[in-house]
């Protein structure tokens, strides 16, 4: 069985309790977190376990911090792969200042556990903004994104209190195709004046962020690094374009695992680098060129449960339940690598029960018994931990530190 599968740094959380672990409104876990698993083995472990590599999660995430430095940005990373205290203190760098959540109940949180300038980077949630002005009241950064007049309207109708404004960055779509305006549209620029003149004691154009999404659908870096150098030059051109107007743009900013993982210079004129998948890596990152096999953090563990011979399979513990069915027709490995047997795949999921199969010939039953543990390589880590209350961080072959991801929205 395979070593890795990765973790990082911040103190155990044992107990529903403490600060580490989600609370059941949010979460939906029942706050009895249990730490009998702490020293213990890895092939001890109940299965489908969800495992993190101590030291790849911690280099991975110097890495990208030492990316940011010698481009003299800041990194705001994104916690929506790992949605834990400790995932995040390590991503920056102990300071607890400067992320991007996808959730409010990730903004929440992440501001009771003691984090601050939280950007939510999500379309405005008309039906939610009393939970909004909350954070806003709570925190001495809780920021917003804005794609739209109406939305822009919709602060203005529900001002801050005294001492207090809404802190709002443009959402810009360069080419990703899912939120934000874009960037040449005559919209865009009259939109950004109003966020930042209309009511300036009420509403701060803080800046424009993109997402490069796009860079999802390459086959190789240097495709990648064209998207970066494309959605670089237009937010950099916009946010010219915006000063020559007289209208201050503080902030720039864009972001994707990939994007980061192999920066173009032309970045270091932005203001702010924004990834998250890069904590724990997995193998679409791979065949992207954002990493090396090494520095995939993340495995799930899964027991063999069952021989069939006469299909040539083996049935394992681990269904689209506690891995996802992406990357199914997306890579040649589908929704996870086998690591240590490239003679295996990983051919059909239901929910609790997975079957593999050899690639070529007839499988060696004797060489996997059943209760013996595979590690799989997921090929969406964040589609992956969304399905674990848990994660097992190790080192050395045993578990060292529990993390509890916040759950819900």
């Amino acid at each position: 069985m395979a070593s890795r599968g990765a973790g990082t740094s911040g103190a155990t959380r044992a107990t529903g309790a403490e600060p580490g672990a989600a609370a059941a409104p949010d979460g939906g876990m029942d706050g009895q977190m249990d730490s009998r698993w702490l020293g213990a083995p890895l092939e001890q472990l109940p299965t489908p376990a969800l495992t993190l590599d101590q030291a790849t999660v911690r280099r991975n995430a110097e890495r990208m911090r030492e990316r940011c430095r010698s481009l003299g940005l800041r990194l705001r990373p994104h916690v929506k792969t790992h949605k834990t205290l400790e995932g995040a203190e390590l991503a920056t760098g102990g300071t607890r200042r400067g992320i991007v959540v996808s959730t409010l109940a990730e903004a929440r949180f992440f501001a009771a556990g003691g984090f601050d300038d939280i950007l939510y980077a999500y379309p405005l949630p008309g039906g939610r903004l009393e939970e909004c002005a909350a954070l806003a009241q709570r925190l001495q950064a809780f920021q917003l994104l804005l794609d739209s007049p109406q939305a822009l309207a919709l602060l203005r109708r529900h001002p801050l209190p005294p001492g207090k404004r809404w802190l709002v960055w443009l959402k810009l779509d360069c080419g990703n195709g899912r939120v934000g305006v874009r960037p040449t549209d005559p919209g865009a620029m009259s939109l950004a004046r109003a966020i930042a003149e209309e009511a300036p004691e009420e509403v701060t154009l803080v800046g424009v962020y993109a997402h490069c999404g796009d860079t999802y659908g390459c086959r190789d870096v240097s495709a990648v690094q064209a998207i970066a150098r494309a959605t670089t030059a237009a937010v950099l051109d916009f946010v010219t374009a915006l000063r020559q107007a007289g209208v201050p743009c503080p902030q720039a900013s864009i972001g994707s695992t990939p994007s980061c993982s192999h920066p173009v210079p032309e970045m270091a004129q932005l203001t702010e680098l924004h990834p998250g998948n890069y904590l724990f890596y997995d193998l679409q990152q791979t065949l992207l060129g954002s990493c090396q096999p090494e520095e995939v953090a993340i495995r799930v563990l899964t027991r063999v449960i069952g021989h069939y011979p006469h299909r040539n399979q083996l049935l394992v513990d681990c269904g689209w339940a506690a891995l996802s069915l992406h990357g199914r027709d997306q890579a040649p490995a589908g929704c996870a690598a086998i690591e240590g047997h490239p003679q295996l795949r990983l051919v059909g999921l239901t929910q609790e029960h997975g079957q593999v199969e050899a690639i070529d010939g007839r499988l060696d039953f004797e060489r996997f018994p059943v209760g013996s543990v595979l590690a799989l390589i997921p090929f969406h880590a964040c589609a992956t931990a969304a399905m674990h209350p848990v994660y097992y961080v190790h080192a050395e072959g045993k578990v060292v530190e529990l993390w509890h991801p916040v759950r819900g929205w």
